[in-house]
């Protein structure tokens, strides 16, 4: 059996966690994919609304990068309360709102990210 070279990131905290929320929903997670990319795709797949498309975008992209710890990496750079924090509120949630909150997270993210500037939504006026 050929091992995967993210199997390691599989053991991170935020992942056995997302794991056990796949598993709650019904769920299996799957080897190619770190749990923590399928729960945020499940919760879109699920009814989780986007603050903007390019969120789902962004995580498309992230959950095929190569490097799998870059992408961990973006995804929790400067998580308010630290990752501790948020470790604990994923485990208070349902499945549904435990998506959430990470897409929130990537979703805020994207807006401080200075390499590639948040789209600027048209105000109506």
């Amino acid at each position: 059996m050929k091992r995967n070279p993210n199997d390691h990131l599989r053991l991170l905290p935020l992942n056995l966690v997302a794991s056990l929320k796949l598993k709650a929903a019904g769920k299996t997670d799957y080897p190619d994919i770190l749990p923590v990319f399928q729960l945020m795709a499940w919760g879109l797949a699920n009814g989780v609304p986007l603050t903007h498309c390019r969120t789902e975008h962004e995580l498309a992209r992230l959950s095929k990068l190569e490097d799998q710890q870059d992408a961990m990496d973006y995804l929790v750079k400067g998580v308010p309360g630290g990752l501790p924090e948020l470790h604990r509120n994923l485990l208070r949630f349902p499945p549904k709102a435990a998506a959430h909150l990470l897409l929130d997270i990537l979703d805020m993210r994207l807006k401080a990210d200075p390499r590639n500037p948040y789209p600027v939504e048209p105000t109506g006026a």
